[in-house]
């Protein structure tokens, strides 16, 4: 890859890699570079060594941590810009002019979405591809310490392709939880469900699987470890809890007046509209490029 990359750099006017994995490639390279650095996985791989169910990615986490931040800080400091999509992440590896927060962005087709199907009204929704780690690290928390103590009436319906075998072993176990794994679809289930939780354990960055979900116009509750890089308002976008019984009271209490609650579905898909569509990450990803390609420093 390195000599492939050696051979035809030179004729390109901009370098820009996605991820330090392809960052190194081009550390010494002398021509206009832009890092997409997205989400730290340095930062990542710290907070999850703190609170992974696994002992082996907790060894991985904290022997890795510290490593992949001293290389994201050495990336920084090759490239003319890094990009984050996490504001928090940005202002930690903050160096002026070299980094910029620049907010992630989701299909704005979910805007407008608006397909359900009633036989999923009263399940409670995960959304995420299910062989990541913190995903069944927050599913496993939800299953754990929450299932017990919502409406029995309720089922808890994981979405996500490539469901570990602890997941689908779940759908086994407990009667009132479902795992889908791949669906062609998942946004009928995530828009006709009752609500949509995202209690994150581990991980960092902003999720993705929260925006579109916000996007959709669903209700939802999340860690205040998922919130904080949203940057959105408890209890007007959406519901911020981390007491696995407040949760459950929110859902209970939602089952039974969802029509109180329907101001966040609102709220959640203008903050969405607002701030994290593909034209606005578009308009500024453009903006960045040109001026570092005229050589202007912001």
């Amino acid at each position: 890859m390195q000599g492939y990359i050696d051979s035809i750099y030179e004729n390109y006017d901009l370098l820009f890699p996605t991820l330090i994995r392809t960052a190194k490639y081009l550390l010494d390279k002398q021509k206009p570079k832009i890092l997409d650095m997205a989400d730290s996985i340095g930062l990542n791989y710290i907070n999850s060594s703190n609170k992974t169910t696994s002992f082996i990615w907790k060894i991985l986490y904290s022997i890795e941590g510290n490593r992949l931040i001293k290389l994201e800080k050495s990336c920084i400091k090759h490239f003319d810009k890094t990009l984050f999509f996490n504001k928090e992440e940005k202002d930690y590896f903050n160096i002026p002019y070299k980094t910029e927060w620049i907010a992630h962005g989701v299909n704005e087709n979910l805007l407008t979405y608006e397909k359900i199907d009633m036989k999923y009204k009263n399940h409670i929704a995960f959304f995420g591809k299910m062989d990541y780690q913190p995903n069944i690290d927050a599913v496993l928390w939800f299953v754990e310490n929450v299932l017990p103590y919502f409406n029995k009436t309720l089922k808890f319906i994981v979405v996500g392709a490539y469901p570990a075998k602890v997941i689908q072993d779940l759908s086994k176990n407990f009667q009132n939880v479902k795992v889908t794994g791949f669906v062609e679809d998942p946004y009928l289930i995530l828009k006709s469900s009752l609500c949509v939780v995202a209690p994150m354990q581990t991980g960092g960055g902003i999720q993705n699987k929260i925006l579109e979900c916000m996007a959709l116009g669903t209700i939802n509750i999340v860690s205040s470890l998922a919130a904080k890089p949203i940057g959105a308002e408890h209890n007007k976008h959406f519901l911020v809890c981390d007491d696995p019984k407040e949760i459950a009271n929110y859902i209970n209490k939602i089952y039974k007046n969802p029509k109180n609650f329907e101001n966040l579905k609102k709220n959640a898909r203008e903050y969405i509209m607002n701030n994290f569509t593909w034209s606005i990450y578009e308009k500024k990803l453009i903006e960045i490029i040109e001026n570092i390609l005229k050589g202007v420093v912001l």
